[in-house]
């Protein structure tokens, strides 16, 4: 098998892949100066392991992406290290026909924890405490327990899940939304989507970790703002598109909810004009909650059992039938 990898991970998980498929050859692509320099013979590909450092390194994602993304037609295998794959030119990957695969539950740990320490931080009110440690202020802030609030997560996939799960060691009330009827783990209460309002209506933190689609692009609106408890919290771990923006900022002025932790946005870096740097019930970070540098190993244990799938004809896990907003 013909497989393209970047240089980090022919070194670090070289063994690794030929444990699982002991005749790989790899094909390594690596950057050097201005230029993409490649180790083999790219039209010879069978698989592109797309990993971390494709995305997260700027002259790679400059002067790889473009070529991975035109791999010969005789690829069999895509595999993304993002969980993400709302980008068309995944879909062209499928509609050549080759198989597509992401690493969904890679980062669910990370976020997950990100997602807990949001909540705890606006229960205990820590960046209030933290302004008056600024201040030398000693005022005793009445904060809350986790214990007894609810949780309203849209999206129970492997990030979902994970957030249910830790939800429920701190004793909070669950609540899931997903499209699919199946009962989602550490979840108390699941609604379809058409009882979004309902969800919305008994969370005291609501957490959006839905995959970006036709159907979930603009999905929190004024309508459901305004259906959130004005003690609310909404904290966006999926994609900014998920939410109008014009009326969540209008919703944070006007307090139609107590307040937002953001780590997307529909444009990323956030703008500078952006009114949402500035709000004081806004928590930002840059698109961060899932770096981790637990992630890559794994995505690589992903990758590797997919690889000793595809030689056994086996089904491969965390494959992507429709991606592009499907």
């Amino acid at each position: 098998m013909n497989i393209v990898v970047s240089t980090r991970i022919a070194k670090e998980y070289g063994a690794r892949i030929r444990a699982a498929d002991p005749d790989a050859r790899l094909i390594v692509v690596s950057v050097r100066g201005d230029a993409l320099s490649v180790k083999g013979d790219l039209a010879k590909a069978d698989v592109c392991c797309m990993s971390e450092d494709f995305w997260s390194d700027p002259d790679m994602r400059r002067l790889a992406l473009p070529s991975l993304f035109r791999l010969p037609e005789t690829l069999r295998w895509f595999h993304s290290f993002s969980a993400g794959i709302d980008s068309p030119a995944f879909q062209a990957i499928i509609d050549r026909g080759a198989i597509l695969t992401n690493s969904s539950g890679a980062s669910a740990p990370s976020i997950a924890q990100y997602v807990i320490g949001m909540m705890l931080s606006r229960s205990k009110r820590f960046g209030e405490l933290a302004e008056q440690q600024a201040r030398r202020e000693w005022t005793q802030l009445r904060g809350r327990d986790l214990t007894g609030q609810t949780v309203g997560i849209i999206g129970t996939g492997s990030i979902g899940g994970e957030v249910a799960r830790l939800s429920k060691a701190f004793g909070m009330r669950t609540i899931g939304a997903r499209r699919s009827e199946k009962q989602a783990r550490w979840i108390d209460e699941q609604v379809p989507l058409r009882r979004l309002r309902y969800l919305l209506k008994e969370s005291d933190f609501v957490v959006l970790a839905c995959p970006l689609t036709k159907q979930t692009e603009g999905l929190i609106g004024e309508r459901e703002l305004r259906a959130m408890k004005p003690t609310a919290t909404l904290i966006n771990i999926a994609r900014g598109r998920v939410i109008d923006e014009a009326q969540l900022i209008r919703a944070l002025e006007e307090e139609w909810i107590a307040g937002a932790c953001l780590d997307v946005f529909t444009w990323e870096p956030l703008p500078e004009t952006s009114p949402l740097w500035t709000m004081p019930n806004v928590v930002i970070t840059p698109h961060s909650s899932g770096i981790s540098p637990l992630n890559m190993d794994r995505a690589m244990g992903i990758f590797c059992d997919n690889l000793a799938r595809l030689i056994a004809r086996r089904p491969l896990r965390n494959r992507v039938r429709q991606a592009g907003g499907g």
